[in-house]
């Protein structure tokens, strides 16, 4: 934490005021860090958005003394109440998969059922990077490309300026690239 104060003012210091904040840590650091981001001289407790559970698949059996571990937290804050959010939708399936045909709701079908779209939820279910994927770069911390594409899609808009300030194996970078958005890596 104190390794990271001075980096977190640094960054809100240079954050526009439509700007959006995204730190993604895991179970040893995630309550931590979110009680300094909710402090009146970063973030503050009113510009806290999310919390996003990512959910992911991964190697390893469940311990014997406790569950296992297959999520991690992303922190969502913006810097005013006034941030760029592009809501994005899934889909949510039916009960039976069967269509509800409910007057005003759109409905669709694909090759598991009938569903509509809804606003998405804060658990997002990506899987990591695995060991045989084409986009692992063997860099420790690497995040899905789909992951930082979610997160870039939703707090950005084209030609938008987009900072990883943490970049390592650049997939944020790549994100931002695929989705039209300029960005800066450090």
């Amino acid at each position: 934490l104190r390794y990271m104060k001075p980096r977190l003012k640094e960054l809100h210091r240079v954050l526009k005021p439509t700007g959006s904040f995204y730190y993604h840590c895991d179970w040893h650091a995630s309550h931590y860090v979110k009680v300094l981001l909710d402090s009146p001289d970063l973030f503050g407790y009113g510009n806290f958005q999310n919390e996003i559970v990512w959910c992911y698949r991964s190697g390893g059996a469940s311990p014997r003394k406790r569950f296992s571990r297959k999520h991690d937290i992303i922190l969502f804050y913006s810097k005013t109440g006034d941030y760029v959010f592009n809501g994005l939708k899934e889909k949510s399936y039916n009960r039976g998969l069967k269509p509800y045909r409910f007057r005003g709701v759109e409905e669709y079908r694909d090759e598991t059922g009938w569903y509509t779209e809804v606003g998405m939820k804060d658990y997002w279910e990506i899987n990591m990077v695995g060991r045989t994927s084409r986009e692992r770069l063997d860099y420790p911390t690497q995040k899905p490309q789909a992951l930082l594409e979610r997160i870039v899609a939703a707090s950005s808009n084209k030609e938008d300026v987009v900072l990883d300030a943490f970049c390592g194996s650049g997939t944020t970078l790549a994100a931002a690239q695929k989705l039209g958005r300029r960005w800066i890596g450090i």
